[in-house]
C-alpha cells in the first residue's frame, strides 16, 4: 500500500439520526447480506429487508444470511440451516434487553452487541441452550465455539463455561457437554469458510454496483457500540495530508513481508510442529467515502474507529503455508457514521487447492497477503458483505525485528514480551465497499490456550511484557508501546495491571479472572488526560507452565483521544 501520498479533502460530514425508542414490536433488525435462497417465513430475503419478531429464518445448502440487530448484534446463519427468533427486546436508552432464538438445524456465528453484555442473550439447540456473554460464538447443533468473552452450555446432564479459543460438543441423549478444550484441527478455518459467500455470489449486492445496503451504510453504521461510546471528536482536521506514520506503516508492512516471504522460500528452516493459535486483535479503521478508485488521491472526509476482536492464525509448517482469521468490531462516537460495525478479514490459505498467498520460516517469522482464491474471489469481508481491491499483510514481529523498527512502532527503549509461544505482529488491510473505502491498521496476538480447570485456584503470579497500539489523537495518528505487567492473585480470582509509558502515559487497575474460563477483563486508569483503558485477555500456555503467557487487546479512549491495540505477556 502506498499510502504516504494520500490526501483527505474537505467534504461535508454526513450526520446519522437516531432518535431511536424502546423496540419491542415487529422489526427487530435487517438482512444486511444474503445468498441464495434464504427465507423468512416462507418467503425469500432481500438484502435490506426487515427481520420481524418470531421469524423463522431457513437456508439451503447454498444459502446464507446475515441478521444485524437493532443493538448491533449480528447472526450470521449458514447453509442448511432453521433458525427462530422467539424473543427479542431492547432499550437504547439504558442498553439493556433479551435475545432467545432456536436453531433447528445446521450454525451460525454470533457476534454479540449491547444485550450480550448484560448476559441476556441465548440460542437454543435440540441438545443445548448456549448462554452468551458479550463474546462471538459460533454454534452448531452439536458443538459450541467461544471465540471470544464466554459461553455458558447447559444440557440435561450438565453446564460447561467456555472462555476466549474453547470447544465443547453436545451429544444429546441427556448427555453432558464435553469438557472445554481447544477445537478439533482446522475446525473454526473450516467453519468460518462455511460462513463466507462462495465463488460467484455477492451477499444479495449487485455485482460492479452500489447495492441498498451500501447506499445507505452510512445510517446502517449508526453509533452505539458493544464497547461503549468514546469521547471527543474523532474526524481527522481537513484539509490535511495522513499522518506520517502511514508512510512508515507502509514500509514496515512491505519490508517485513518482503524479507519474511523471500527467506520462507530461499532458506530450509527446521522441522516445525503446526498448530492453530487462538488470541486477539486491536487497532484502528478509518473510512472515506468516495467513488474514487485507491489510487486516484481523490478522497473525501474520513472517519476513524477503534476495534478489537478475535484472532485465529493456523499454521502448516509442512507445506510452509499460513491462515489468519481476523473478526472485530469497530466502535464509534456520533461522527463515526461511516464507519462498519464488523469485520471478517482473512489472509493466507491453509487449503492447498489455493495458492499459499503465504510464507513460513519459523515459529516466529512468518507473513500472509489477503485471501484471494484462485477464480479472483476475495474471501474477506465487512459487515459480512463483499469487498473489493483488498490490499495489506500480516506479518510476525520477532524481539529483533521490534528492535529493528522500534521508532515506527513506537517502543523507543521498551522490551517486547520475551514469550516463547505467544506470537504478535502487525496487520493491515486496505478495500472498497461500494462507495467507502476502508482502511484498518493494527496488531494480532495469539498462543496456546490451556483449558479452564489448568488455571490455576490459588497461589500468584507475576507477568511482564509489552502493550502495544494504534493511536488517534487530536487528528494525529501513530503508534506507541509501554510496559505491561500484571501480578495475578488466583485464589483471589484478580489482576493488579499497569501499563507504563504508552503514549507519556501511565495506566493502573484491576482486572478479575472470568470464572469457568481461561479469560480475564477489567479497565485501568490513566493519568494524563482523563484517560482509560479497556482490557481483555486470555492466558495462555507456555514452556513450563498451562498459563505461563498471557495476551489480549485494549481500548483507551479520553477528551479527543482514542486507540486499541494487544499486549503479550510471560511469568516471571
Amino acid at each position: 500500500m502506498r499510502l504516504s501520498g494520500w490526501m483527505i479533502g474537505a467534504a461535508a460530514l454526513l450526520a446519522a439520526g437516531s432518535g431511536a425508542t424502546l423496540a419491542v414490536a415487529q422489526e427487530v433488525g435487517k438482512a444486511s447480506a444474503v445468498n441464495p435462497a434464504a427465507t423468512a417465513n416462507l418467503r425469500t430475503i432481500s438484502i435490506g429487508e426487515s427481520i420481524a419478531h418470531k421469524e423463522r429464518i431457513k437456508t439451503t445448502d447454498k444459502g446464507s444470511v446475515q441478521i444485524l440487530f437493532i443493538d448491533k448484534t449480528s447472526m450470521t446463519v449458514g447453509p442448511n440451516s432453521d433458525l427462530t427468533i422467539d424473543e427479542y427486546v431492547y432499550d437504547p436508552n439504558s442498553g439493556t434487553g433479551k435475545l432467545a432464538a432456536r436453531l433447528g438445524k445446521g450454525a451460525l456465528r454470533f457476534v454479540g452487541g449491547q444485550i450480550s453484555h448484560t448476559g441476556d442473550a441465548e440460542i437454543k439447540t435440540a441438545a443445548a441452550t448456549v448462554g452468551i456473554r458479550g463474546g462471538v460464538a459460533m454454534i452448531g447443533t452439536g458443538f459450541v465455539f467461544a471465540g471470544y468473552g464466554s459461553s455458558t452450555v447447559t444440557t440435561p446432564g450438565g453446564t460447561v463455561t467456555l472462555g476466549a479459543g474453547e470447544f465443547t460438543q453436545t451429544p444429546g441423549a441427556g448427555q453432558p457437554p464435553s469438557p472445554p478444550g481447544p477445537p478439533p484441527p482446522n475446525f473454526v478455518q473450516n467453519l468460518i469458510q462455511s460462513f463466507q459467500s462462495a465463488p460467484g455470489q455477492s451477499g444479495g449486492a449487485g455485482q460492479g454496483t452500489a447495492s441498498r445496503g451500501n447506499v445507505q451504510r452510512a445510517e446502517a453504521r449508526a453509533t452505539g457500540t458493544p464497547n461503549g461510546s468514546v469521547a471527543g471528536s474523532l474526524t481527522p482536521q481537513v484539509p490535511t495530508p495522513l499522518p506520517p506514520i502511514n508512510q512508515a506503516a507502509s514500509t514496515l508492512n512491505q519490508t517485513i513481508q518482503t524479507s519474511t516471504q523471500q527467506t520462507a522460500v530461499e532458506k530450509t528452516a527446521t522441522q516445525q510442529a503446526s498448530g492453530t493459535l487462538f488470541g486477539f486483535i486491536g487497532g484502528l479503521m478509518t473510512t472515506w467515502l468516495t467513488a474514487s478508485s485507491p489510487t486516484s488521491g481523490n478522497y473525501g472526509y474520513g472517519t476513524v474507529g477503534p476495534f478489537t476482536g478475535t484472532a485465529v492464525v493456523g499454521v502448516d509448517a509442512v507445506r510452509r503455508r499460513v491462515q489468519a482469521n481476523f473478526d472485530g468490531t469497530v466502535a464509534h462516537d456520533a461522527n463515526g457514521n461511516y464507519l462498519p460495525g464488523s469485520f471478517s478479514y482473512q489472509f493466507g490459505f491453509l487449503d492447498p487447492s489455493e495458492d499459499p498467498q503465504s510464507g513460513f520460516y519459523d515459529q516466529s517469522n512468518f507473513a500472509a497477503g489477503p485471501a484471494i482464491r484462485r477464480n479472483g474471489a476475495i474471501v474477506s469481508t465487512i459487515d459480512d458483505a463483499p469487498i473489493t481491491n483488498q490490499t495489506g499483510a500480516m506479518v510476525t514481529i520477532s524481539r529483533e525485528m521490534a528492535q529493528q523498527y522500534g521508532s515506527a512502532l513506537g517502543f523507543g527503549n521498551i522490551q517486547p514480551c520475551d514469550c516463547d509461544y505467544t506470537k504478535w505482529g502487525f496487520w493491515s488491510s486496505g478495500s472498497n465497499q461500494g462507495p467507502y473505502y476502508d482502511w484498518a491498521h493494527g496488531f494480532w496476538v495469539a498462543g496456546r490456550p490451556p483449558t479452564a480447570g489448568e488455571v490455576p485456584l490459588s497461589g500468584q503470579a507475576s507477568y511482564v511484557g509489552h502493550a502495544v497500539a494504534a493511536i488517534q489523537n487530536d487528528g494525529s495518528t501513530y503508534y506507541a508501546a509501554g510496559v505491561f505487567n500484571n501480578t495475578v492473585n488466583f485464589g483471589a480470582r484478580t489482576g493488579q495491571v499497569s501499563v507504563t509509558g504508552l503514549d507519556g502515559t501511565n495506566y493502573a487497575g484491576q482486572v478479575s479472572l472470568l470464572s469457568g474460563t481461561t479469560g480475564f477483563a477489567g479497565s485501568l486508569a490513566g493519568d494524563v488526560g482523563s484517560r482509560n483503558m479497556a482490557l481483555v485477555g486470555s492466558f495462555f500456555r507456555g514452556v513450563s507452565s498451562p498459563v505461563g503467557e498471557m495476551g489480549g487487546s485494549l481500548a483507551v479512549s479520553g477528551p479527543g483521544y482514542l486507540g486499541a491495540g494487544i499486549f503479550a505477556a510471560k511469568m516471571k
